[in-house]
């Protein structure tokens, strides 16, 4: 038995060994095909192109002016919903922040100290200018 496992790993060594090789010259055909003239690539390009355009099978006139029409519908109806549902929003929050006065912030916190001109009121450094 040793002997055919042994027969089965020299065949497969001689396997990768030819394939290697192989691979080695098709390598070297391979980069031989590469140089080919840029021109021929790109006619071959468009004409591939062309006949690619010619299966394309373009909607008529009547039926993109329908899709059109059904799409300004599609946004008009999900701009007034999302108009709708903002404006519902923000008058629940403004319904919620008059009936907590805490969690608003008034006017009237913002104007309990007067602003002045009066410079004693002023405070830097722990001294007081006068």
């Amino acid at each position: 038995m040793s002997d055919k496992s042994t027969k089965n790993k020299d065949d497969k060594k001689l396997a990768k060994d030819t394939g290697k090789k192989a691979a080695a010259k098709n390598g070297k055909k391979d980069a031989s095909k590469k140089k080919t003239n840029p021109f021929k690539t790109f006619g071959k390009f468009v004409r591939e192109y062309r006949s690619e355009m010619k299966k394309i099978s373009w909607p008529s006139a009547k039926d993109t002016t329908k899709n059109a029409l059904i799409t300004l519908a599609a946004i008009l109806i999900v701009g007034i919903f999302i108009w709708i549902l903002d404006y519902g929003l923000s008058s629940l929050r403004d319904v919620a922040l008059k009936k907590i006065p805490e969690w608003s912030v008034s006017s009237e916190a913002e104007t309990d100290t007067p602003i002045t001109s009066d410079s004693s009121l002023i405070v830097s450094g722990g001294d007081t200018a006068e």
